[in-house]
C-alpha cells in the first residue's frame, strides 16, 4: 500500500490511542488498511442504504459470534477491530469498503489491561442505528460547516463497562461529539472534545 505522508499517519496513530482503551494499540499495517483512499465513488456508510450493504458484508465475512474491540465508522469505509476466533488472545481488524472486506489483519495488543474487559458482543449493540445518530449529530450540532467525522462503539472504559456510540462532528472551528448507549439512544447532547 502506498504511504499518504506523515500527516495522515500521526493522524492515525492518534485516532488509535483515542479508539482504544488503555490496553490496545494498532500496528503499522492496521492502520494502513484503513487509511488508503478508495478510487471508487461509493454511497455514504451514514446513508442507511450505504451502511447496511457494509454491515451485511462485514457479517457475511466475520466469523460469529463477533466479539468486537471496536467498531469505527467513517462515511466510506467499516473498521471492525474483533477477537481472533482461531486464536482467542489475539485481535484482528476488518476493513469494510466499497462493499468489500479485507482479510483480517493482526492487531498489536500493548497495556497490562485484560483483552476480554475490553470486548463486547456486536450484536448487544444496535449498529444499525449509526446512520440516523449521524443525521442527529449533525442536526443538534450547530456548527456551521461542520460533518460527522467518525462514529466509534465501544465499552466506555474505564469509566464503566458499558457499551456506547461516539459520533465525532468536525469543523475548521470546532469540534464535538455526541454519546449514544448501545441501543442508540442519546445519553449526552453535543459536548466539545
Amino acid at each position: 500500500m502506498k504511504r499518504r505522508g506523515h500527516g495522515r499517519v500521526r493522524r492515525g496513530l492518534l485516532l488509535a490511542a483515542l479508539v482504544s482503551p488503555p490496553l490496545l494499540g494498532c500496528n503499522q499495517r492496521a492502520i494502513e488498511s484503513w487509511l488508503s483512499q478508495s478510487s471508487e465513488a461509493e454511497p455514504s456508510l451514514y446513508s442507511q442504504g450505504g451502511f447496511d450493504r457494509s454491515l451485511a458484508e462485514l457479517r457475511k465475512r466475520v466469523p460469529t459470534p463477533i466479539e468486537a474491540l471496536s467498531l469505527l465508522v467513517y462515511s466510506d469505509r467499516l473498521v471492525l477491530q474483533a477477537r481472533d476466533p482461531a486464536a482467542r488472545n489475539n485481535v484482528v481488524q476488518y476493513v469494510i469498503r466499497g462493499g468489500r472486506a479485507t482479510d483480517p489483519i493482526p492487531v498489536k495488543l500493548i497495556g497490562t489491561g485484560k483483552l476480554d474487559d475490553n470486548l463486547f458482543p456486536l450484536d448487544a449493540a444496535k449498529v444499525e442505528a449509526i446512520p440516523r445518530l449521524v443525521h442527529e449529530a449533525q442536526s443538534k450540532a450547530n456548527i456551521p460547516e461542520g460533518s460527522v467525522a467518525r462514529v466509534l462503539l465501544k465499552r466506555n472504559l474505564p469509566e464503566s463497562m458499558d457499551i456506547q456510540f461516539r459520533v465525532f462532528v468536525t469543523s475548521q472551528r470546532r469540534d464535538a461529539y455526541m454519546d449514544a448507549d448501545q441501543q442508540g439512544n442519546l445519553i449526552e447532547s453535543l459536548t466539545p472534545p
